[in-house]
């Protein structure tokens, strides 16, 4: 059931806000953080084609007072052990890889929750321009109703000075949302490379409870990232204790048999077989030759001290990810309570929306009937855009809230596939 309700979660969740996570993806700090993943995976082939055989052309030349030897060939080694330092290297960049997968989706995230601040605050900003340009009109018509007021002696020259001065006031203001306007646009388009025109984003739905937020503890890349430490540190104890309990050897067998050479070779510590194939033009001998050799460390302080460092620092993994389940258990619960914060939030400023829309509905009545203003329901207009500019701030601190608690959850915001 709960595979269903993440799939389902996702699915919609995802949805909200798609158009700007394509444009995020498209963005030039995405293109960096992708270039940082591919050079992962370019590595993770490397060390694949370290699995494979190698094969070299050899030549080899001596001369002495009493003899001279030329041979031609072909040798090469090719990994065979388990243990070996190639199937190290690959399980290394494999981890290697993991840890780049959990950093673009963080970092992408991180992206993607950045970019989602600035185009609200661009599309907010475009609703403070409205409203200044409101209030202008406004203060333009209190300043001709104290200028009417005056001449008809209802109104004093003081008056019309404090009509003047806020009409100042308001153009200022004007002046100021034209300017964090165009800043604002400016950020968008710098962190989206391209020109946006904003507009209000729609808003998500069917939230996850606390259960359902603290269920998804495990997908969260800085808890990954501690358990891929903690792998990591564990792999590389295992790796030394092998290196401390397996003898250090070598095999190797040759033949020769009218000018051919074959020699095969087996090393123990790095877990390789050499082999090599030959052909000897001068001073050829014939026989078979076997040799072996093996060590086993009975004293070793260099190897005991590295092993104590290394079961230090699974500990001290295994603490951190102690910690990192216990900050991740914290955080989700604070994303959540924010989200619901939120969501208070904007169900008052829908309630004040309705007031002002009833003001506003009261003003144009009583003006139609004669017993109001045109002054009244420009104020009345000022207050909808007013109650307005919050409800889109409700609006948009909800997007944030729920946006980061989707981050919180280990979601992947952006939708990319790894």
């Amino acid at each position: 059931m709960r595979k269903v309700w993440w799939i389902l979660f996702l699915s919609s969740a995802l949805a909200q806000g798609a158009e700007l996570a394509s444009w995020v993806r498209e963005s030039p700090g995405y293109a960096a953080l992708r270039a940082q993943r591919a050079e992962a995976a370019l590595a993770l082939e490397a060390a694949r084609a370290g699995l494979l055989p190698t094969l070299a052309p050899q030549v080899d030349y001596a001369k002495t007072s009493l003899s001279e030897s030329l041979s031609l060939g072909l040798g090469g080694s090719l990994a065979v052990l388990p243990w070996s330092d190639a199937q190290d290297a690959l399980a290394a960049a494999a981890r290697a890889l993991k840890q780049a997968d959990l950093e673009l989706k963080a970092e992408g995230n991180a992206l993607f929750l950045e970019a989602l601040g600035r185009y609200l605050e661009a599309w907010l900003a475009e609703l403070d321009l409205a409203l200044a340009e409101k209030r202008v009109a406004l203060n333009e018509a209190q300043l001709a109703a104290a200028k009417a007021q005056e001449a008809q002696g209802q109104a004093t020259f003081k008056d019309v000075l404090e009509a003047e001065s806020a009409l100042a006031e308001a153009k200022a203001s004007l002046f100021a949302a034209q300017n964090a306007r165009a800043l604002a646009s400016a950020r968008l388009e710098r962190i989206l490379g391209r020109a946006v025109a904003p507009k209000a984003l729609p808003l998500p739905q069917d939230p996850p409870s606390l259960e359902e937020a603290l269920a998804a503890l495990e997908n969260r890349p800085d808890v990954a990232l501690a358990r891929l430490r903690l792998e990591e540190a564990e792999a590389a104890l295992a790796q030394a204790s092998r290196d401390q309990a397996l003898p250090q050897g070598s095999f190797s067998l040759s033949l020769a048999q009218g000018g051919l050479d074959l020699s095969l070779s087996l090393d123990l510590g790095a877990g390789a077989l050499g082999y090599a194939l030959g052909y000897t033009a001068l001073g050829a001998a014939e026989g078979t030759s076997l040799r072996a050799g093996a060590s086993l460390p009975l004293f070793a302080p260099v190897q005991e001290a590295n092993q104590k460092v290394l079961e230090n620092r699974v500990a001290q993994a295994k603490l951190a990810l102690e910690a990192a389940l216990k900050d991740g258990e914290l955080d989700l619960r604070q994303k959540h309570q924010a989200r619901l914060l939120a969501e208070a939030q904007l169900a008052a400023a829908e309630t004040s929306l309705k007031a002002a829309e009833a003001s506003l509905e009261t003003a144009k009545k009583r003006l139609q009937a004669g017993t109001g203003t045109r002054l009244e329901v420009l104020q009345a207009e000022v207050g909808l855009l007013q109650a307005q500019r919050t409800l889109e701030q409700a609006k948009a601190n909800l997007l944030q809230a729920h946006y980061a608690l989707m981050d919180a959850m280990g979601i992947d915001l952006l939708g990319g596939e790894r």
